[in-house]
């Protein structure tokens, strides 16, 4: 990669029939590993955890809906065209019986959707056809014959993981889901952005620990962090869901459980950063993915969703790669970049003079120019923003307050105040030091 997002090997990517166990996966964890050298890990079919099952391998043989001898529908032709995970069956059955084991789509008539709700629960025995709704809608009353033959084979669920490492052990995990067949935007949009932060973020010394987890959704991390040594997890401190930023759709902030957490407002920052206008809604209200595994009790890790939800699309065949839009998946980069740049620039600031500095001295030279009804000093509104705030600004310099937590206070841009009290220590004024993560937490 060379510094973008890689909108080719999502193409590549989504030419694969991915799935929760398929062995095609390996194909798909081949052309990442390429892309960035992930540690492979391995579940067994059938294996349980706090009820959840690693699935078996499925795979369908035949799939026919026939009516008078003749041949209706193929579910081979497509990998969405048999409801996910569905069991075999053979028989006839009525129009009607035949309705309720159909999903289409009336808003996309053309195409397959996609039907996972048995993906999460192998204990379930049902069976579905996906049937574009144009071609169901000419199938009319009488009797049909099904013929769906599936297997379910021993499979391996995999999870890829690459950790960069930093200076502590203290880590920010991002985390996208890879188990959803020819689902451009859900989620292999998702899987190419956080490829693309790690790339950037290789041969960067930092301070903190940067963490990808790229893993079937909900089954995958579930089964990760039952591995996980207990040490390990603790150093895992906040981290970022990312899915669906590929359309033209505007960038969405789901918050944490607590919604105060660190990643709440240094991802908010960073994506309105990128897009000023920035909707922020609570835990869950958005979209629902593997934020709810890092939060549960026990894993408790504050965990924020970066989305461009909704999108018509979604599950359906239609989530292909055309409609993703280079720019908007290189604003999302963008975006996941400020929040590490955030956390890597950020400092505690403490004072080394008492007093009020005249610091329009020259030898100081730190005083920023403010509004003046007299004398047009042609200022930028965040020349404006800095110079009302600066008689504010000094009180903050009391050690317990980092830039990014007084850029909040004072409603500053961080990056212009980092730089602006980048000025105090050179001229003495005042130390800056790293913080830890636990102490936004404080």
């Amino acid at each position: 990669m060379s510094g973008g997002v890689d909108l080719d090997l999502l193409r590549r990517l989504a030419e694969i029939p991915l799935g929760v166990s398929q062995a095609e996966n390996a194909a798909a964890f081949a052309l990442l590993d390429a892309a960035l050298p992930l540690q492979l890990n391995a579940f067994e079919s059938g294996r349980e955890h706090n009820g959840w099952v690693v699935p078996h391998d499925w795979r369908v043989r035949t799939a026919a809906i026939r009516k008078d001898g003749e041949t209706l529908f193929d579910g081979t032709v497509h990998p969405l065209a048999v409801a996910g995970y569905s069991t075999s069956f053979q028989g006839v059955v009525t129009k009607e019986e035949l309705d309720r084991h159909l999903f289409s789509s009336p808003a996309f008539p053309d195409a397959y959707v996609f039907n996972a709700v048995q993906n999460y629960r192998p204990w379930a025995r049902d069976w579905g056809f996906c049937v574009p709704h144009s071609v169901r809608a000419g199938w009319g009353p009488g009797e049909y014959e099904v013929d769906l033959q599936v297997d379910f084979v021993t499979g391996t669920m995999l999870v890829g993981e690459h950790l960069h490492h930093g200076r502590t052990e203290e880590t920010v995990v991002f985390n996208a889901h890879t188990c959803h067949p020819v689902q451009a935007n859900d989620d292999l949009s998702g899987v190419v952005v956080i490829l693309a932060l790690f790339d950037w973020l290789r041969g960067q010394e930092t301070r903190y620990s940067y963490l990808a987890v790229l893993a079937p959704e909900h089954l995958g991390t579930v089964f990760y962090l039952a591995d996980l040594a207990p040490e390990r997890l603790a150093q895992i401190r906040l981290g970022c869901f990312v899915e669906m930023v590929g359309t033209s759709g505007p960038l969405v902030l789901q918050q944490s459980f607590g919604g105060a957490s660190a990643i709440d407002r240094v991802a908010e920052q960073a994506l309105r950063s990128v897009q000023a206008e920035l909707d922020v809604r609570p835990f869950r209200t958005v979209i629902g993915n593997d934020e709810t595994v890092w939060e549960a009790p026990g894993i408790e890790v504050p965990m924020v969703s970066v989305s461009r939800w909704p999108y018509p699309e979604y599950h359906t065949s239609e989530d292909s790669p055309s409609i993703m839009s280079q720019e908007r998946l290189d604003e999302t980069l963008a975006a996941l970049q400020r929040i590490v740049t955030t956390l890597e620039e950020d400092r505690l600031v403490e004072r080394r003079f008492s007093g009020l500095p005249a610091l329009s001295n020259p030898m100081y030279d730190l005083y920023v120019e403010r509004w003046d009804p007299v004398v047009d000093k042609r200022l930028s509104e965040e020349q404006e923003r800095l110079g009302a705030a600066q008689d504010r600004l000094l009180r903050y310099f009391d050690g317990r307050h980092t830039v990014f937590e007084i850029a909040r206070e004072l409603d500053l841009p961080f990056g212009a105040l980092r730089d602006h009290v980048a000025g105090f220590a050179e001229k003495g004024l005042v130390e800056l030091r790293e913080p830890s993560l636990a102490h936004y937490e404080r």
